[in-house]
């Protein structure tokens, strides 16, 4: 008898210590967004927009640097923020910058993302964001998403690119929320984005500039006489939209550490209990 009662005991006291060293949750409130990192590969050709660690090339390049560590929080940490990422022109990287539904290549081309209304080429899109809590997180996008037009561009400056928030393409429970949008109130024909909040107003609904809660990375280009093509629009975008938020942490599968411990000495004491009793009988 004694030796089991001891053996429980220990076990009780095990419990409490592993208990308190692991029930302290993996998510937070904020997050500092530390990189973003967008490529669009069409064959072996690879186009990179960043935050950091990326160099101009050819419309793309680091255009967010200004925005690098940025700090996001959660619902909980005083109301949802996001960070919206989109063009954003740059010394180095000047004009419609994150135009992602064409790619440019090094003799200054453009190809439109599945030219000829969904044929070839293809723009095959990844996305990552490094954090200072999950580490680089890999964000999984279709081969066919808003940022390349569902590849079935068929170029001109009357087809319609802008797309709402309407799907996100990652959402993590007490992580990252992210979802990807475009910017088209530069070509001439009906606003594509005919769901929403506002429909047919062919920008992302909120959060976008202006709105509340939120970091905007981006400008609106005066550009009438070539890249703002609708009339009466003095300043467009022309441009892929990215939307970060953070998820509140889930406290539910995992209890907080003083409940924890409280149950775990709980325990320890019934068996402290017990092996008195055990002595007493003896």
């Amino acid at each position: 008898m004694k030796t089991i009662a001891s053996r429980l005991g220990s076990l009780a006291w095990g419990l409490a210590l592993v208990f308190f060293c692991s029930a302290s949750p993996a998510e937070a409130t904020s997050v500092t967004i530390q990189n973003v990192t967008l490529t669009s590969t069409i064959g072996n050709d690879v186009r990179t927009w960043c935050m950091v660690g990326c160099v101009p090339n050819h419309t793309a390049g680091d255009i967010w640097g200004a925005f690098a560590n940025t700090v996001v929080n959660s619902p909980s940490a005083g109301g949802t923020q996001a960070l919206v990422l989109t063009q954003n022109p740059t010394a180095t990287v000047p004009g419609f910058n994150f135009d992602t539904s064409e790619h440019v290549f090094d003799n200054d081309t453009a190809t439109s993302c599945g030219q000829n209304g969904g044929g070839l080429p293809s723009c095959v899109m990844s996305l990552s964001i490094l954090t200072n809590l999950f580490g680089l997180v890999s964000v999984p996008l279709p081969l066919n998403n808003a940022l390349n037009n569902f590849n079935a561009d068929p170029s001109g400056g009357a087809h319609q690119e802008a797309r709402n928030w309407e799907v996100s393409v990652l959402n993590q429970p007490g992580g990252l929320h992210v979802w990807v949008g475009y910017a088209d109130n530069a070509h001439q024909g009906p606003c594509a984005d005919v769901n929403g909040q506002i429909p047919s107003n062919c920008l992302p609904d909120n959060p976008w500039q202006g709105s509340p809660n939120t970091i905007f990375a981006g400008q609106a280009i005066a550009d009438p006489g070539n890249g703002c093509l609708r009339d009466n629009t003095p300043a467009c975008f022309d441009a892929g939209a990215i939307r970060i938020e953070v998820n509140d942490p889930t406290t539910a599968a995992i209890p907080e550490p003083a409940s924890m411990m409280l149950l775990a000495t709980g325990l320890a004491g019934l068996m402290a209990r017990r092996r008195s009793r055990a002595r007493k009988e003896r």
